[in-house]
């Protein structure tokens, strides 16, 4: 039981990954793939501030802020430049992990002492990480059944149509891809403060769990309506999350949980539709 909660707090925290993962793939058709680092510039940021006095709420919301930026920065430079969006997203990859070592001024960073917030692990601390996963999942559901946020869903799809009714696609992408941004810096900053430390390599494989998992929550749950589009990225993460627990319990070492995480995952992609009806039954 304590280890399914705890799979279920840190899928809370990596939803936003995968909700990221829809904005930009999906929703934008920028493959940004500076995932990595902005999840660490996320909690790198977040540690900053917390150790220069911020209370925990300012914290996260510089470390959160420090995600839209990246965002719009990326966005901008293969725009204006015309660069490949894969092309840009990694240049800005490889330019955050100079900032990273820059901004923290070492490698890894312990908080416990400067929160001034308990760092819980009861039920409120719980309660709250879920709660938030939750509010912010529904508020982007909701954005995204707006007139806007119908425009925004449809920047990587029908460009042409957008451009025909006189929208700006350049700036659609560069609010998704700012968004994304947010979500990811806002899930390092608080993996970060779940965790108890900020380390430069915290965000190391973190496009590949955003990816899988919005592959697999769409398998299960597909991707015709929004509320499916939505719910994938919470299903396929917990379902990724649930992977590397079985991996762990079935007593396989820590170097290896990768290795049988990826295993699996391959397993649950290769699912067809039939074997996906039949898993759900």
């Amino acid at each position: 039981m304590d280890q399914l909660l705890a799979i279920i707090i840190l899928s809370s925290i990596l939803i936003f990954v995968a909700t990221a993962a829809m904005l930009t793939f999906r929703f934008a058709g920028f493959p940004d793939l500076s995932v990595d680092g902005v999840f660490t510039l996320g909690g790198v940021v977040f540690a900053k501030c917390l150790i220069n006095g911020f209370g925990l709420f300012a914290s996260l919301v510089v470390g959160a802020s420090a995600g839209l930026v990246v965002g719009a920065l990326t966005a901008m430079i293969a725009d204006r430049f015309r660069i490949n969006p894969l092309l840009a997203s990694v240049l800005i990859l490889t330019i955050l992990y100079s900032v990273n070592l820059r901004v923290l001024g070492t490698a890894n960073q312990p908080l416990y002492q400067y929160s001034d917030f308990p760092h819980l692990h009861g039920a409120l601390y719980s309660f709250g990480l879920i709660s938030l996963a939750i509010i912010i999942m529904l508020g982007a559901y909701l954005f995204f059944k707006t007139e806007m946020g119908s425009a925004l869903r449809m920047t990587g799809s029908s460009p042409k149509f957008l451009i025909a009714v006189g929208r700006n696609i350049s700036v659609y992408r560069a609010v998704l891809v700012s968004a994304a941004g947010v979500f990811v810096s806002l899930s390092g900053a608080l993996l970060s403060f779940h965790l108890g430390f900020v380390d430069v390599a915290i965000g190391n494989g973190t496009i590949i769990v955003g990816i899988a998992s919005l592959i697999i929550g769409e398998k299960i749950c597909g991707r015709e309506r929004l509320g499916a589009q939505i719910g994938s990225a919470a299903v396929g993460i917990v379902l990724y999350e649930l992977a590397a627990g079985v991996a762990l319990s079935l007593g396989i070492s820590a170097t290896d949980v990768k290795l049988a995480t990826g295993i699996i995952t391959i397993s649950l992609l290769g699912l067809s539709k039939r074997d996906r009806d039949r898993f759900l039954s």
